[in-house]
C-alpha cells in the first residue's frame, strides 16, 4: 500500500466531482468547506478529509489555502473503518506534512517520493484518530498539545472555547470522552515516553517538560499509568 502525494492550492471557488481512487486531503494552510459521505463540515490544519473511491463529493477552499493530497488504491483499515468524513489529525502527522511539502516543492526525486508516501501510510496507519470535534473543542485541544510543561486553569480553556466552565467541561467529556484533567495527563504521559525512549534527556528535564517540578511526583504518575516507573526505561 502506498500513496502518491502532492501539494495542491485550488484555482476555483468551489467544485463537485468524483474519481475511481481513495482520497486524503490534508490542509497545510488555509480551510476547505467540503461535504462528502453525507456530512458537510470545514477542515482546516490539524485534520484530515476522507473521500473514498466513487464518493462524489463537494469543496470551497478558502482563497491562498494549500493543501496535501494523497491518492490511494487501498485506504489504512482504520480510516476505512472510520464513519467520520473528517478527522483530526496529532501535531507529529501535521508536521510531517510540512515535511512532505517541503521536501516536494523543493525537488522532483522518482527515489524518494515513493518513500515519502510509504511513511505517510504507515505513519497514518498506527494511528488512533479522533473524530473532528467541535471548532471549540478543537482550539482546547490545540492549547493543551502546544505546551505540554504549562497546566492552564480550566477557566483559561473556557475562554479559549468562548464557553462557561460547565459547558466546557460538558462538552469536552462529549466530544473526547475524557475530561480536560484525563486527556492532560495522556497527552504528557505518551510525550514523557516517547522522550525516555528516544532521546538522553535526563528523567528530571523530561518532567519539566511535561509539566511536574517534582520528580517524584512525574515517577509516581508514570507508574501508575504505565505499571512501571520511567526509570525501567532508562535500564541497559
Amino acid at each position: 500500500m502506498s500513496a502518491r502525494l502532492s501539494i495542491r492550492s485550488y484555482a476555483f471557488h468551489s467544485d463537485k466531482h468524483q474519481h475511481d481512487y481513495h482520497q486524503l486531503v490534508l490542509p497545510l494552510a488555509g480551510s476547505i468547506d467540503i461535504e462528502t459521505l453525507g456530512q458537510r463540515g470545514r477542515a482546516a490544519p490539524g485534520s484530515c478529509v476522507i473521500i473514498p473511491a466513487g464518493q462524489s463529493h463537494w469543496f470551497a477552499p478558502d482563497p491562498d489555502a494549500s493543501f496535501l493530497v494523497a491518492d490511494l488504491t487501498l485506504l489504512p483499515v482504520n480510516l476505512l473503518c472510520s464513519d467520520q468524513a473528517i478527522i483530526r489529525i496529532s501535531p507529529a502527522v501535521q508536521a510531517f506534512c510540512t515535511f512532505v511539502q517541503q521536501q516536494l516543492e523543493h525537488q522532483v526525486s522518482p527515489e524518494l517520493e515513493p518513500q515519502l508516501g510509504d511513511w505517510f501510510i504507515r505513519l497514518l496507519s498506527e494511528q488512533s484518530f479522533l473524530h473532528s470535534h467541535d471548532s471549540r473543542i478543537s482550539r482546547v485541544l490545540n492549547h493543551l498539545e502546544k505546551d505540554l510543561s504549562r497546566s492552564p486553569s480550566l477557566a483559561e480553556l473556557a475562554e479559549i472555547a468562548c464557553l462557561s466552565l460547565s459547558q466546557l467541561k460538558t462538552l469536552f467529556k462529549k466530544q473526547t470522552g475524557r475530561t480536560v484533567g484525563q486527556q492532560l495527563l495522556r497527552l504528557r504521559m505518551e510525550k514523557a515516553r516517547a522522550l525516555l525512549l528516544h532521546t538522553d534527556y535526563p528523567i528530571g528535564i523530561i518532567a519539566q517538560q511535561v509539566g511536574y517540578r517534582d520528580l517524584s511526583t512525574f515517577s509516581h504518575r508514570f507508574s501508575c499509568h504505565y505499571g512501571h516507573p520511567p526509570s525501567q526505561l532508562r535500564l541497559g
